[in-house]
């Protein structure tokens, strides 16, 4: 596939900081509709990952609502950089069998690469175009 992260990645993404709680980041994911969220430092460099599963199994180990991030976090970060190729993308997204993909520029958070993300590229500059209706 032609193209670089930065142009499948969507530009405006939610983070949390290490010492965001449970509750709340619980409270961003319910609504602003995301699968996870990266967690980032006072530099905002990208230093873990928070998932929908990370919080599923803190509610069901039964983790008291203040928790913080940075012990609910997958680390360290899986991260490309915003030139990586859309295949290196792909290829990070399949070997590390993540959903979602936090994208920097010199470390620093620019972006996010989810699921529907692949899926639009895809349609939009991998598959052929639609006929034209008759």
């Amino acid at each position: 596939m032609r193209g670089h992260a930065r142009n499948i990645m969507t530009g405006r993404v939610t983070a949390v900081g290490t010492d965001a709680q449970l509750a709340t980041i619980a409270r961003t994911l319910a609504e602003g509709g995301f699968g996870g969220v990266p967690v980032i430092d006072a530099d905002e460099h990208v230093v873990g990952f928070v998932s929908e599963s990370d919080i599923m199994d803190a509610l069901l180990r039964g983790e008291a609502e203040s928790t913080l991030a940075s012990s609910l976090m997958s680390s360290p970060a899986i991260t490309v950089d915003e030139f990586d190729t859309a295949d290196e993308v792909v290829r990070v997204l399949r070997e590390k069998h993540i959903h979602h993909l936090p994208v920097v520029r010199q470390s620093r958070l620019v972006g996010i690469i989810a699921p529907s993300d692949v899926i639009r590229w895809f349609a939009g500059h991998v598959l052929p175009p639609l006929p034209e209706p008759a």
